[in-house]
């Protein structure tokens, strides 16, 4: 059985409702500051040229390497 989070005099259905609402507020908090993240990482790599992408791709293959 799922717990009353809403106090007793809320339905479950309308519970569920709200508690679906909320977390899908914070999981769309969560993919803006990932994809802010990502863009402010990846979003300047545009600018290099093929040598630099390349270095950049060596350097994280052999952090990811080593790390396992």
């Amino acid at each position: 059985m799922k717990a009353q989070l809403y106090g007793t005099r809320v339905s479950l259905y309308k519970s569920n409702q709200m508690w679906r609402a909320a977390r899908a507020k914070h999981i769309q908090r969560d993919l803006q500051s990932t994809q802010l993240m990502t863009n402010s990482i990846f979003g300047s790599m545009t600018n290099f040229t093929y040598g630099q992408n390349s270095q950049i791709i060596k350097q994280a293959t052999l952090r990811a390497l080593k790390s396992v």
